[in-house]
């Protein structure tokens, strides 16, 4: 009974997770909370959801991001990797551009109103 609707329970879990915690998030981390196998969340999260655990948790990761980026403009990219757990500045980078079509700063600027755009 345990792991029935468990990928809904490990769903809800993240999209609720809040903001200081998703940074630190990782299977390993989920399958110790809900007390069952890594191998088994990541395999069960694929088969309903049709997609790995892993993409589910970086697409929550990168739609934070966004968010960041919009909400706080003296933010920086090094910054934000790094409060959403990304080691590697590069490497977010990369995965934002995968996802959003467009480099974190390319992705700023071009969300942010040009004050200069009346004239």
């Amino acid at each position: 009974m345990a792991n029935r609707n468990i990928v809904e329970r490990i769903y809800r879990y993240v999209v609720q997770l809040p903001e200081a915690r998703l940074a630190d998030l990782t299977i390993n981390r989920l399958a110790v909370r809900f007390e069952v196998s890594r191998c088994h969340i990541s395999r069960r999260f694929h088969s309903e959801r049709g997609m790995t655990l892993a993409k589910f948790i970086q697409r929550r990761k990168l739609q934070l991001a966004e968010r960041f980026l919009l909400q706080e403009p003296a933010l920086s990219v090094k910054e934000l990797a790094a409060r959403l757990g990304y080691a590697d500045c590069q490497y977010f980078i990369l995965r934002f551009r995968e996802h959003w079509g467009e480099s974190p700063g390319r992705y700023r600027k071009l969300a942010s109103p040009d004050p200069f755009d009346f004239i």
